[in-house]
């Protein structure tokens, strides 16, 4: 019998990723690249050229469809993309129209850091809770929810937006319009905009950790705040949803410094 599949898009600021997963979450195939500046017709292509890779690589499978998390909260039924401040070119087009032709198969978009949620709840860190709030934290921050159960997307897909959680009055401008969003302190474009504000010369939050983990007092001081910014963040949650676990991933997470140490004060 022909083992059945899904292909899977993680598309962010920075990185594209396409993996061909089974339905017990075996991981048949990846693929890699980045993001870039391209158009959106670039960036299709792009997603279309890994999804193909992943099929030839993971060989006799049936796939059912190609489920695309995206980093947007408005996602209408036909496909059509909402605001989406770290990948802007993409607002406006319908994802289930550009995907569906080049690839031939169904498309189901939803939001990037509530499919990470419901990830983790299928198979990872909070398998056999029941209620979880996930965090992301990557080019921007993103959030997730599962109340009782079920994945909670609210109205028109808008709940779990802890990154636009205002923690500080009149701080950072914010791409979503406002001031002093999470967002703002904890992402991997805030970690390197305050190290360049502290003198710092580097362009990726990887290097901040690397010279933070070699004792430079101005790259820990970044991550320490991160830590206290995160905490504050959520314990407001905390206070709202009282979730049996917090799960926090995405690429920043990968590079804690301390910053675990710090949330849980």
């Amino acid at each position: 019998m022909t083992e059945r599949a899904a292909l899977a898009l993680d598309l962010g600021g920075t990185n594209v990723r396409v993996v061909a997963v089974t339905e017990s979450g075996d991981i048949l195939a990846r693929q890699h690249s980045s993001t870039g500046r391209r158009t959106s017709g670039e960036v299709y292509d792009e997603i279309a050229r890994l999804a193909k890779a992943c099929r030839e690589e993971a060989g006799d499978v049936e796939f059912a469809a190609f489920g695309a998390a995206i980093p947007t909260t408005e996602l209408d039924d036909g496909g059509v993309l909402g605001s989406l401040p770290n990948i802007p070119q993409l607002a406006g087009t319908n994802i289930k129209e550009e995907l569906g032709r080049r690839l031939n198969l169904e498309v189901v978009p939803v939001n990037d850091a509530s499919a990470a949620t419901l990830g983790e709840y299928w198979l990872g860190a909070s398998k056999g809770t029941r209620n979880v709030v996930g965090i992301t934290l990557g080019t921007g921050v993103g959030g997730g929810l599962i109340v009782d159960s079920r994945l909670y997307v609210g109205v028109a897909g808008g709940a779990g937006e802890i990154g636009h959680i205002t923690i500080v009055s009149g701080g950072e401008a914010c791409g979503c319009g406002r001031r002093g969003c999470l967002e703002q302190y904890c992402s991997a474009t805030a970690i390197v905009r305050q190290a360049k504000e502290r003198g710092l010369q580097v362009t990726t939050s990887e290097a901040v950790f690397d010279l933070a983990e070699a004792g430079d007092p101005e790259a820990k001081a970044i991550f320490a705040q991160m830590g206290s910014s995160l905490g504050f963040g959520l314990a407001i949650i905390n206070n709202l949803l009282s979730p049996d676990i917090f799960v926090v991933g995405g690429g920043v997470a990968k590079t804690r410094c301390r910053t675990g140490e710090v949330v849980l004060k």
